[in-house]
């Protein structure tokens, strides 16, 4: 088979070409440190560089929604700490208004501080983010959770909570709804409260109520009353009527039924009564408020001074299961933190991971291009070396 000139000259030149094909190839590799431009490189590879840049991607979706519930689950423990220095400061004033000794100008001092607290409360159940979102209104973001009514304050938010995923299998909550913060709190010691009757006569007050059995205790709507003018007796009567218990008292005796242990001081009038009634749900603000009634109450008589000493322990015992309440939730709040540190850590370590499986997939070897370079180069100066001594070749150059 006859083969010309012109073929031996295309096959050089082709050969040649590929040489500064391949050797353009190894120096954009090297120039750009990446072993995958296109997917035509490695058709496999550049896909499995797709997959792994979403996870990637998502991983760095999730940092950003951790972030966001971070930032405002800071802000909500922030924030209750606050609120439980409020209600400490409370606390400390009901204590110190306490006894007979107080004048009206120390009561009403008293009430002038716990209203600035009071003011202080609402404020801080109204906090907002940076974003100008408000921290405790449930799902309502953008409407004041809280208001004063006429009735006292009233929440405008909603029960809802908001969640971030933080993880492929995790998500956070990032947001307690105020009522479950500031509104759905038992009053009394949580499980029954105590109230001295309006009308009562004498000086008895209650200074301790506790729950000695949580089984024996049923919910119902008690009361005690006292007879008789001394040596006293008592009944304790059901929300129907029924007498449950009686007895003889005398002043600082422990009246116990159904579970429940009331003590009472002071020397009840023939009649007086003190209700003994399952726990209500009672807002922060209305115990403040209550207490602040408390204070601005008229103190005539020994009666009066007994009657607000009730409402003061009322308040006290009140005013801890506040402070419970916003205890559990910065529990709560602190365990989510928790949860988003953990689950970073883990996302990090993924991140790790994919990276590195993304380096050796895409990423150039060095010393293997390095190497392929100078081969490719010594090819090339091969290849135009021969073409040039050859390009000329003919058959008239042997005749």
């Amino acid at each position: 088979m006859r083969i010309s000139t012109k073929v031996f000259q295309q096959q050089w030149l082709a050969t040649i070409h590929d040489q500064q094909s391949g050797l353009a190839k190894v120096q954009r590799q090297i120039s750009t440190g990446k072993r995958i431009a296109t997917s035509a490189d490695d058709p496999l590879g550049a896909a499995q560089v797709v997959r792994l840049q979403q996870g990637l991607d998502r991983l760095d979706a999730y940092s950003m929604n951790a972030d966001t519930a971070q930032r405002r689950l800071n802000l909500e423990e922030s924030t209750l700490d606050k609120v439980t220095d409020s209600l400490d400061r409370v606390r400390e004033l009901a204590i110190q208004a306490g006894g007979a000794s107080r004048s009206p100008e120390s009561r009403a001092a008293i009430a002038d501080e716990a209203r600035q607290v009071l003011g202080n409360l609402l404020d801080l159940a109204n906090t907002q983010d940076a974003e100008g979102r408000f921290l405790f209104s449930g799902n309502q973001v953008h409407n004041q959770p809280f208001s004063i009514g006429s009735t006292g304050v009233v929440y405008s938010g909603d029960t809802g909570t908001r969640s971030e995923r933080i993880g492929d299998n995790r998500t956070v909550q990032e947001n307690d709804p105020g009522s479950a913060v500031f509104q759905s709190i038992r009053n009394g010691n949580g499980i029954f409260s105590v109230q001295p009757d309006a009308a009562n006569g004498g000086t008895a007050l209650y200074s301790a109520a506790v729950v000695t059995d949580t089984a024996s205790w049923t919910p119902d709507d008690y009361e005690v009353r006292f007879n008789g003018t001394g040596p006293y007796t008592y009944e304790v009567r059901n929300g129907a009527g029924t007498v449950i218990d009686s007895g003889a008292f005398v002043p600082g005796d422990t009246i116990s039924f159904q579970g429940a242990a009331v003590t009472f001081d002071g020397e009840p009038a023939d009649g007086d009564t003190f209700d003994v009634s399952a726990s209500r749900n009672q807002d922060i603000f209305r115990t403040v408020q209550n207490f602040i009634d408390t204070l601005e109450r008229s103190l005539q008589t020994p009666t009066d001074q007994a009657r607000a000493q009730s409402e003061l322990n009322s308040s006290l015992l009140d005013i801890d299961q506040a402070m419970e309440n916003i205890s559990i939730v910065r529990g709560r709040v602190g365990s989510r933190l928790s949860a988003i540190d953990q689950q970073l850590s883990t996302n990090a370590d993924i991140s790790l991971q994919l990276s590195e499986s993304m380096s050796s997939t895409r990423d150039v070897d060095y010393a293997s291009a390095i190497s392929e370079l100078e081969s490719r180069l010594f090819g090339l100066e091969a290849a135009q070396k021969t073409f040039q001594s050859t390009r000329s070749f003919s058959l008239f150059d042997l005749l």
